[in-house]
């Protein structure tokens, strides 16, 4: 959340405390500031303190914000439509549509709430990231009250040497955070800037933590184009021109389009024998307007139109995280390569159809031993078990079920793949990215050099 947008009055924040709780804050709470400490749109945020005297982060969500909602969706659809029919080539309903869907979601806070707590969950197995406790006794649809989160902002290099946190680690988190999400899990935050991450330091063990906030816009990736969007970016690394031409057509990309698209990502085309990271020469600059020169603007909304909706909120995110990125002086080099490791691994990982069936083929099997003669001794037996399993939450165990998300961890398991033979295949395409990134590049930089440097005529 930005915290220089105008705030409202305590007048109306007590106002939507007695429309969602019946009491005012002073009621709910043993202290309540009366001056947000950020504002946005949507809601600002109040610190606070709890009846049981834990610290809060209360955002309350303004009272018309959902009639100034409906009344610009509807100015935006009628825009829209005298465009479209005005200038039949521009379709510009789609748009209208993606920012109705997306929006809507936000305005539900127990919406954000549930998508805090499920990527808490998918990343409990990484100890340097944090998503705030949501305090559920105080919150509504309209109210969410979170655990207080003191930090510093994730692109605020000078409060970072003075928390005596190293912004490489910072930067490097942010990249494999947010790959994470799009490679392997296929639920991606869709709004990373830098007032909702930020880095906080444990006083005791001296050891850093990403707090990532604001979960009201999430992205459920198709399974499909998860896998795909995996692919496409192996093959944008490993300058595979036959597998970035598959990739694109199984995501829906037409191929009249696909040479566009290395440009979007790495900002450079595929079978070229620069450098990872390099940007364009001047030769390729040329050739790339020349074949501009003729595209008109009904062709780039065309494109925008045809790309599937996730790809666009993937662009956002991966401007987003960009952009951070570069402010904690990273490069290109540092990005790809995450992504590269990522996109491998993602290409293996358990999908959630096959997380599904493992769960419930569990479930099945814990049946099955309760039915059995000495079904009670087996069922505490495996509950113990069960109750020592790092994929399973106090929450999930507490209900008495298993939702934990990924494979469970075995010693010949890698990359997050639910069999030993996917496991293999990982490892064999890991080995073959790292060799790609490491070794073949470092090969390329060094004879790069050679040439330039006037050693080889030299010798010659």
């Amino acid at each position: 959340m930005l915290d220089r947008a105008p705030y409202k009055s305590m007048k109306e924040v007590e106002q939507m405390f007695m429309d969602q709780f019946g009491k005012l804050p002073n009621e709910l709470f043993s202290e309540f500031e009366q001056v947000p400490m950020a504002a946005a749109s949507l809601a600002q945020v109040h610190r606070a303190v709890t009846k049981d005297g834990r610290i809060a982060a209360v955002k309350v969500q303004y009272n018309d914000v959902s009639r100034l909602f409906k009344t610009d969706m509807w100015t935006m659809q009628t825009l829209s439509d005298m465009v479209g029919f005005l200038f039949p080539e521009f379709e510009l309903g789609w748009i209208v549509n993606e920012f109705r869907e997306n929006l809507t979601s936000e305005f539900d806070f127990t919406n954000e709430a549930r998508n805090g707590e499920a990527t808490k969950e998918r990343f409990k197995n990484r100890k340097d990231f944090y998503v705030p406790e949501i305090y559920w006794d105080l919150s509504t649809k309209k109210i969410l009250t979170m655990e207080f989160i003191d930090g510093v902002k994730v692109n605020d290099v000078e409060g970072l040497l003075k928390l005596g946190v190293s912004p490489k680690w910072v930067r490097q988190t942010l990249l494999e955070v947010f790959a994470e999400q799009m490679y392997q899990h296929g639920v991606v935050h869709c709004d990373p800037h830098a007032g909702n991450i930020l880095i906080t330091k444990d006083s005791f063990t001296g050891k850093s933590r990403f707090v990532l906030l604001d979960h009201g816009l999430y992205r459920h990736l198709d399974e499909n184009f998860r896998y795909n969007y995996c692919q496409l970016w192996r093959a944008l690394i490993l300058n595979d021109q036959a597998l970035l031409n598959q990739a694109s057509a199984n995501i829906g990309i037409p191929e009249n389009y696909v040479e566009f698209i290395p440009l979007l990502f790495i900002q450079r085309p595929v079978n070229s024998n620069q450098k990872i990271g390099e940007g364009m020469t001047t030769e390729q600059k040329t050739n790339l307007r020349s074949s501009l020169k003729n595209v008109t603007m009904a062709e780039v909304f065309e494109f925008l139109e045809i790309l599937p909706r996730d790809m666009l909120l993937i662009f956002r995110t991966v401007n987003l995280t960009r952009g951070i990125h570069q402010q904690l002086g990273g490069d290109n080099v540092e990005r790809f390569h995450i992504n590269a490791l990522y996109s491998t691994r993602g290409v293996w990982t358990e999908t959630r159809q096959e997380e599904q069936e493992r769960r419930l083929k569990r479930e099945q099997r814990r049946l099955e031993r309760l039915q059995s003669r000495w079904g009670w001794l087996a069922s505490w037996w495996y509950g113990v078990q069960d109750d020592n399993d790092e994929n399973s939450s106090e929450a999930t165990r507490a209900h008495g079920k298993h939702l934990g998300l990924g494979p469970r961890n075995r010693w010949y398991l890698f990359g997050h793949t639910p069999t030993f033979a996917r496991s293999l295949g990982y490892l064999w395409d890991d080995f073959s990215m790292r060799w790609r990134l490491w070794v073949v590049e470092s090969l390329l930089r060094f004879w790069l050099w050679w040439a330039g440097s006037g050693v080889a005529e030299a010798i010659n």
